[in-house]
């Protein structure tokens, strides 16, 4: 390595260490104490940085000049070892991180002890008299050697100095001289075997620090993956994995269907496996997926299932599924993939509308395609509400059909197949209870019964299963009642007797056990009862604990009497086999959806004031003392006490869903009660939030809502009760307040709108609600209805008023705007009868037809241009839907646009046709299209680009090669046209490190001239062809050629890099390659492997001394280029290595410019999340990241970023805010003193801001 090199290296450790004192420098004034032991660190670090600047000097001189350094020399190592020493000072200065605690702590607290420090200091000293020592030829040269012949060298000189002193001491001369020089060569002798250990003890640190990484990684996945869908979800998996017997389902996995299915190249068809009630499908169920999983150990297959439960119709929304499947699809890595973890951190607090699933969906498709074969598999089918979650359901199973990956396999009661228009050309499996699997089954439920050995010889066990066998139909629930029946015999006579009298159907077989239940004493009737009717009943699967607090509530409990819940065993005991208890989840459910369905529908006259009694024992809970005591002030307290009181959750969230069921005047005392109680409003509203991360901020907006007079008749609006709703309002005709505003600024009218409650909505329209309030979002109760998807209330509420029809919401998108997002036919048709302002535009211009163009929806395209939508209308950006259109690659939206007056030379924003928007975003369907219809190929944008130069930068080599020939004639005028830069396409295709691009067009152009390679591109050739053999030939006979450049002006290892031939890379360092050494344009080494986004190749060449901080001709750093190759490791390495991400450009650009403009959210996520970029920074055209995002069509860069401005913006107003209320008192102290209840809670939430 050359001197040059090296001084590369020395000017990151200076910069290092100016950093590093800068950071001391803080703590010299603040720590009086021990200020005189921090100065001399401080100052040690400053001469140590002089001492360094003196030996780069000296090193890129003419004296210097010529001298090669092993690269296990003694200066290497010091240099190598002093920078991860000072790195290791400033980990320990790194302030902490985190809210008002860490904020509070105003004096600095000095890592470091007395004994650590005078340490350091000697280490340092050290290393400045070795580098001190190399700014001199002699000592340059002896430390340019490896330890041990430098070591030899200094003994010698060390010799010499001290024969020096003795002669100087003899003639009575000063030896002054020769003393400091004796006393500076053993300080580096000292050094050298410290460099060895200093190796061990740093790679000791590095893999502390890696584990650390891995820890936090590992928590971040979590963090995500239960974001998008509870572990709890998976359980009922785990429990029907226990409850399975070995051996089941063998005949199942042997079918032939199911093995094409399996084995098939292609997902062309779907299996369904269909059977009767209690045929055993969940069981089967389980096996398939454990048999998918066992089959298919390659990380490249994902296997996700979904098991639908009657019982819980409340969380199992469509959302939710799609999230579930997400997650499974997001674990088989060690990290979640990045468009997940983008999703995330750009939606985690985000109303989860229709328009936040349809990018779920997207999100969901894209992480399928990663996957070679992806296999779903979904239970109970005919579970999921035909209304409420069919569609949704088949929509998340065309989003994964759409990745060309997903093989679906779903289980379901016969009457599926009346409707099997939406699976792919099912092939059906009929699923019976299997004899041998029966067998299996009964057996070990007589195993599990030790107390009957005695009674059941193996003449009788086996009389039992011949007989339950025979009778069951094809069905296990039924023997599985009927052999509980038959275990609860005390006698074998009495076994024998009830093997004659068994039901022959499930609901002989529900009757009879309900019988049973009828002849237990009195008490244990009554609790199995009570049991029956809360499961059966309850909106969603209740834990143990939660039924056992609901049914220990008495009408005249003040509070909780624990004394008097009975013990789950009982509870399960007394029921006779009807409920169980899941392992994992510890929910009691019913044994089969076929009971669930036999005590809801059959008139058996046993639960007639089911949705009363729950009605009543929930409203009871929200007034119990406990209740009134809520540690509001802490948010891990107040979960805590939620967590004693679980049923007090289902209480708040649950009750008004009963009460619509419930006759209102058994009730009406009550619900009064409790609507006109602040603390218990202001608890429901604690409750129902307490898992969204935002809700301290809400917390003063709470008490205002709970105490304004309308919280009652918001909560009541949320829940759709009308009649209660009346009584309400006509009770509080004086002072009715029904523009009271919850945590999110909603009326009454809102909460209607949102949850779709017609009636409600027409009640509190009569009585004066305003149509036209808006929200905290700015959206009116019809642009809510909107955005969930609610037809009916749409049509109600544009018959009371037009004008909100147009009245702007967020980012001023109008209803109609909102509708041709999401895609709503239906809605968008209604708002159109209605007369809704087709031509109306956003804040950025934009129309609903723009907005249906840019996500691709060609129906809602066609209607809105049949109403009347202008296709050649311009945005502020001078765009036209066709433009979106383009942008996105929407071939047959492009098509009918085109064919109704859109306009394929229409340039818009930067000049660009849609054709330069189709290739700068590779969709090469898309300009085929364009290029079928005389698309222009040599139209110049402002930048003379014309489509082959952004065809180019997307990396698309089809649309590269489409663009090329489709115009053969002007082949040659694309190949040699240059931009106003004078880049022709092959070299924009060097810039942007799409090397396979530029091969090609290289080759193209030689094919044009008719030349073939020249001299200069032998060792190019070689190097390209990865023959490491003829390079090493190449360089023995010309020597010379390791430092020319080929006829592209690249060196040798230039080319090397960019192949990616590492092989050959090792070979031309070794053999004198300078890593400084500059190519085309300015590029070095470090900016070709960053532009590569190789983790493998940067940490080659900072390892030789890459300087992280040159620049290319257009000053471009190694960080930008990283920026534009998607590799946020790579991004993260340079900054580690002291690249700094704020350097700008000749135009201004930062790395997060660059990344947004890339489309690279993970780079953006990191740059912005973990190294606080500013998202308002400009470059000299006065553009911000988001600017970028939105002019090349990246959205999802464009919504993460605009999300982290509003984040900004938002703390900003908070903390003027925060700083008036300082002043000037807050209107919640207020409120605290009206309601006299300052004890309860604290405005102080250190834990709040912790978490």
């Amino acid at each position: 390595m050359d001197g040059v090199s090296v001084a590369s290296g020395i000017a990151g450790l200076i910069t290092l260490a100016l950093q590093v004192s800068g950071a001391i420098a803080v703590y010299v004034t603040s720590i009086k104490d021990r200020s005189k032991n921090i100065r001399e660190l401080h100052e040690e670090l400053l001469l140590l940085s002089e001492v360094l600047g003196s030996l780069r000097e000296f090193l890129t001189s003419e004296r210097a000049k010529g001298r090669s350094f092993d690269n296990n020399s003694v200066l290497q190592k010091a240099i190598s070892d002093c920078r991860d020493r000072i790195e290791r000072i400033g980990e320990k200065l790194k302030p902490l991180e985190g809210g008002k605690v860490s904020r509070a702590i105003d004096k600095l607290k000095w890592p470091f002890e007395q004994r650590e420090v005078n340490h350091l200091i000697d280490n340092l000293r050290r290393y400045g008299q070795t580098f001190h020592f190399a700014v001199t030829v002699e000592g340059c040269d002896l430390l340019a050697r490896t330890s041990e012949d430098a070591a030899k060298g200094l003994q010698e000189m060390l010799g010499v100095s001290r024969k020096i002193s003795e002669l100087s001491a003899q003639m009575g001369l000063s030896n002054e001289e020769a003393a400091k020089r004796a006393a500076q060569i053993q300080e580096i002798i000292a050094l050298i075997p410290m460099l060895t250990n200093t190796a061990l003890d740093v790679n000791e640190l590095t893999h502390a620090a890696r584990m650390a990484e891995l820890r936090e990684q590992e928590r971040r996945t979590t963090d995500i993956l239960d974001w998008l869908a509870p572990v709890s979800w998976l359980h009922k998996h785990r429990d029907l994995q226990l409850r399975r017997s070995k051996g089941t389902g063998v005949w199942f996995l042997q079918n032939r269907d199911y093995l094409a299915w399996l084995q098939a190249d292609t997902a062309e068809h779907d299996l369904l496996c269909v059977g009767g009630p209690g045929a055993g499908k969940s069981i089967l169920c389980s096996l398939i997926v454990d048999h998918l999983r066992s089959t298919f150990k390659d990380p490249n297959v994902a296997v996700a299932y979904y098991y639908y439960d009657f019982s819980d119709q409340q969380s199992q929304t469509p959302i939710n599924l799609a999230r579930t499947l997400l997650r499974q699809l997001s674990m088989n890595g060690n990290t979640v993939p990045s468009a997940v973890a983008e999703f995330y951190q750009r939606t985690r607090n985000d109303v989860k509308d229709q328009t936040w699933f349809h990018d779920l969906l997207s999100i969901l498709r894209r992480v399928a395609a990663t996957y070679t074969q992806c296999f779903v598999v979904i239970d109970a089918l005919d579970e999921a509400d035909i209304h409420s979650q069919r569609t949704g359901l088949f929509e998340v199973l065309d989003a994964l059909r759409d990745s060309g990956r997903a093989k679906i396999l779903a289980l379901a009661r016969p009457h599926v197949l009346n409707n099997t228009m939406r699976f792919a050309s099912p092939v059906v499996v009929d699923i019976i209870a299997h004899s041998h699997d029966l067998r299996l089954f009964l057996a070990r439920a007589i195993e599990e019964r030790p107390d009957m050995a005695d009674i059941l010889d193996d003449n009788l066990k086996e009389q039992i299963l011949e007989t339950l066998c025979q009778m069951a139909n094809g069905m296990f629930l039924l023997p599985a009642l009927q052999i509980r029946t038959i275990l609860d015999q005390v006698t074998k006579a009495a076994v024998r007797r009830s093997l004659t009298h068994l039901s022959t159907n499930l609901t002989e077989a529900f009757q009879s056990t309900i019988q049973r239940i009828t002849n237990l004493p009195l008490a244990k009737k009554e609790l199995a009862f009570k049991v029956l009717m809360w499961i059966s009943h309850a909106r969603r699967p209740l834990r143990a604990i939660e039924l056992q607090q609901a049914m220990a509530m008495q009408p005249d409990d003040d509070n909780m009497d624990l004394e008097n819940m009975s013990p789950v065993r009982t509870i399960v005991d007394c029921c006779c086999g009807l409920v169980e208890v899941d392992r994992e989840s510890f929910i009691i459910r019913l044994v089969h959806h076929s009971l669930e369905e036999y005590l809801r529908e059959h008139d058996h006259g046993l639960f007639d004031d089911a949705s009363l009694i729950i009605t009543k024992t929930c409203l009871k809970f929200l007034i119990l003392d406990f209740t009134k005591h809520l540690p509001f002030k802490n948010r891990n307290e107040f979960h805590q006490a939620i967590d004693d009181l679980p049923f007090l959750d289902y209480a708040a969230t649950e009750w008004g869903f009963h009460a619509g069921a419930a006759p209102v005047e058994q009730f009406r005392a009550q619900a009064i009660g409790v609507l006109n109680d602040s603390l218990a409003l202001i608890a429901i509203a604690r409750i129902r939030d307490r898992y969204s991360a935002e809700f301290r901020k809400w917390k003063e907006k709470a008490w205002v809502w709970a105490s304004s007079g309308g919280a009652g008749i918001s909560l009541v609006a949320s829940f759709g009760l009308a009649e209660l709703l009346e009584i309400l309002i006509n009770e509080n005709k004086l002072n009715l307040c029904l523009d009271a505003r919850n945590m999110y600024g909603s009326t009454p009218l809102h909460e209607a709108a949102l949850q779709g409650h017609d009636r409600v909505a027409e009640i509190l329209i009569g009585y004066g609600a305003n149509l036209l309030d808006r929200n905290y979002g700015s959206a009116t109760p019809l642009y809510l209805a909107v955005s969930y998807g609610r037809l009916s209330m749409v049509k109600l509420l544009l018959k009371f008023n037009h004008t909100q029809l147009d009245t702007p919401g967020p980012r001023g998108l109008t209803p109609l705007h909102k509708a041709a997002e999401q895609g709503n036919v239906d809605i968008v048709t209604a708002l159109l009868q209605a007369g809704a302002l087709v031509a109306a535009q956003d804040n950025s211009g934009m129309t609903a037809l723009h907005l249906a163009a840019r996500r691709g929806h060609l129906s809602l395209v066609r209607l809105l241009v049949l109403a009347g939508g202008l296709v050649d209308i311009q945005d502020r950006d001078g765009l036209c839907p066709l433009d979106y259109a383009a942008t996105g690659g929407y071939t047959e939206v492009v098509r009918y646009l085109l064919e109704n007056g859109g306009n394929m030379w229409h340039k818009g924003h930067e000049a660009w046709t849609p054709l330069h928007r189709a290739a700068r975003g590779g969709h090469t369907d898309t300009v085929s299209f364009f290029l079928q219809h005389h698309g222009d190929v040599l139209a110049a944008d402002l930048r003379g680009n014309i489509p082959i130069h952004l065809a180019v930068r997307s990396g698309s080599m089809s649309t590269t090669r489409v663009l090329l020939e489709f115009g053969s004639q002007l082949k040659r005028e694309q190949i040699f046209v240059q931009d106003r830069k004078g880049s022709t396409p092959r070299t924009v295709a060097f810039f942007t490190a799409h090397y396979d691009i530029h091969k090609y067009l290289r080759a193209e152009e030689w094919a044009l001239l008719g030349t073939e390679p020249s001299d200069a591109n032998i060792l190019t050739s070689a190097i390209e062809r990865g023959d490491l053999e003829a390079v090493r030939i190449h360089l023995t006979n010309n020597p010379d050629a390791l430092y020319q450049c080929d006829e592209d002006g690249q060196p040798p290892l230039h080319v090397s890099l960019q192949e990616k031939q590492r092989a050959i890379v090792d070979f031309l360092l070794e053999s004198g390659a300078s890593i400084e050494s500059v190519g085309y344009h300015g590029w070095r080494p470090i900016h070709i492997a960053a532009s590569l986004g190789n983790l493998e190749l940067v940490d080659v060449c900072l390892n030789h001394g890459a300087d992280v901080k040159s620049r290319t001709q257009t000053r471009q750093t190694a960080m930008h280029k990283a920026a534009s190759s998607h590799s946020a490791a790579v991004v993260r390495r340079l900054i580690e290595a002291g690249a700094d991400p704020n350097d700008r450009n000749d135009r201004g650009m930062t790395a997060l410019h660059v990344a947004a403009h890339q489309n690279d959210i993970q780079t953006v996520r990191l740059l912005v999340g973990e190294y606080g970029m500013d998202v308002f920074t400009r470059d000299f055209m006065k553009l911000t990241p988001a600017m970028w995002a939105e002019r090349s069509g990246h959205l999802e860069v464009l919504a993460f970023l605009r999300a982290e401005a509003k984040k900004i913006r938002t703390a900003t107003r908070a903390a003027a805010d925060e700083q008036q209320q300082t002043t000037l008192g807050s209107p919640r102290d207020k409120q605290m003193r009206l309601l006299n209840i300052e004890g309860n809670v604290e405005d102080v939430d250190f834990d709040d801001e912790m978490d």
